[in-house]
């Protein structure tokens, strides 16, 4: 949606609110220094290695919250963290920009640059204050395209008596980049190393959000498309072409003048996803939170159809609050089958090309996005005000068969290892 199209709904709407206007501001902020380190030397979630790095998880950000009648308020907010358009730097970007308005306690109407409610953290996900863990987990956060959107969005609010129920409906699109990370040259085509394709990603969607004392139960169903802006990014599948004059040998064609013919390609994918998550105070004291991502990819047989869930055990005791978490990401059994035959796949040596042949074959594998792995984390948090958290978290992560958020070394498979990953940060509010 283009933004004078936003311009001129917030004009209609501030018209409508009458001649006198009178703006009451307030100012808030965010920032979390955060700092990981792992104990292997290739990269996991992008930044994470042997070497530290506060780049993970380090982020600042600053909202301004304008009330500008008792119906309509402004929101802006802006953030300085990684840049998600090229591999190295920070860039600053506006996050939030929305138009709100409320014409009764229970329905508010918005329009701007918003955050979706994939999640139960989805509005507080760069907030460190506002949960327990070094990092909400990626095994079910990574699975949504992106998380900001330009477009509208309605709630609906009901009081049952001891529950409060919230629906919100919603439509956007966003302009943002996907990242693949390829362990080998394919040159002329591209070198190694990480590929940060454009992407247009339009979405609408339900979330069901239930609140009861200090229980949170949240459902979502989000219908997305996703659309490429590199014609070789999206493929049906590869095709296998077998080598004449050689029975049983061949090769998936990954790229399009292998065999002197394009490889299907295809201009964008369709993704369902339904996620639903939990967070339950027992009388005991324990907390168990819980949350569930399925991501429906049908168009392509190329990694992206994924599930993934994670559970939390956390308990606090005056201004500490351990936890202990389980979490599991896989593509289906079909994508992994794929992948484990692209990336196993390879011709012998006197076939003419064969080392472009099967360089051309693993960067197919990378580009699959495929993934297949669990972690178990222990952690605490402590806060020494209402204001501030500091967290330490130790995390064993499993990898299976692959996993897209592994950064493999050049010529080689990260398959069946361990990661270890220390976390410490220190998040506030102001």
């Amino acid at each position: 949606m283009k933004q004078p199209i936003f311009a001129a709904i917030a004009l209609a709407l501030l018209s409508s609110a009458g001649p006198s206007l009178a703006l009451d501001s307030s100012i808030s902020g965010f920032g979390t220094l955060g700092y990981a380190r792992s104990d292997q030397s290739f990269g996991y979630q992008r930044f994470i290695t042997d070497r530290g790095t506060i780049k993970r998880d380090s982020v600042f950000g600053v909202q301004v919250d304008s009330k500008i009648t008792n119906e309509f308020s402004l929101t802006a907010q802006a953030k300085v963290g990684p840049s998600t358009s090229k591999e190295t730097g920070y860039a600053a970007n506006i996050s939030w920009a929305f138009l709100s308005y409320r014409p009764s306690n229970d329905l508010l109407l918005r329009a701007g640059k918003f955050r979706v409610p994939f999640y139960l953290h989805s509005e507080t996900t760069d907030v460190g204050t506002t949960f327990d863990f070094a990092r909400l987990p990626s095994e079910v956060y990574s699975q949504s395209p992106t998380t900001d959107f330009k477009g509208l969005q309605a709630s609906k609010s009901w009081d049952l008596g001891g529950l409060e129920a919230v629906v919100d409906a919603y439509w956007g699109s966003a302009r943002t980049n996907l990242r693949l990370w390829f362990r080998d040259d394919l040159l002329p085509i591209q070198p190694a190393g990480a590929q940060l394709p454009k992407i247009g990603v339009e979405v609408r969607g339900l979330a069901l959000t239930v609140r009861r004392d200090e229980d949170i139960f949240r459902a979502n169903y989000t219908h997305a498309i996703v659309t490429s802006h590199d014609e070789r990014l999206f493929s049906p599948t590869y095709p296998f072409v077998g080598i004449p004059g050689v029975p049983g040998v061949g090769y998936f064609q990954t790229v399009g003048d292998a065999a002197g013919k394009r490889i299907p390609v295809i201009p964008q994918i369709t993704i369902p996803l339904i996620t639903l998550g939990a967070d339950i105070k027992t009388q005991s004291g324990f907390r168990f939170v819980g949350e569930y991502g399925r991501r429906i990819v049908r168009d392509t047989d190329l990694g992206f159809d994924t599930a993934g869930a994670y559970l939390a055990v956390l308990r606090e005791s005056g201004s500490w609050t351990p936890y202990l978490s389980y979490a599991v990401l896989r593509s289906t059994a079909r994508n992994r089958q794929f992948y484990a035959a692209l990336n196993g796949n390879s011709v012998p040596e006197f076939i003419p090309g064969a080392a472009f042949i099967n360089a051309s074959q693993r960067a197919g594998a990378d580009g699959a996005a495929t993934f297949d792995q669990a972690s178990l984390a222990i952690g605490t948090s402590y806060s020494p005000s209402r204001t501030s958290r500091i967290k330490a978290e130790i995390q064993q992560v499993r990898i299976g068969e692959v996993s897209a958020l592994v950064d493999a070394p050049p010529g080689s498979n990260v398959r069946h290892q361990g990661i270890r990953v220390l976390s410490l940060s220190y998040s506030v509010v102001f």
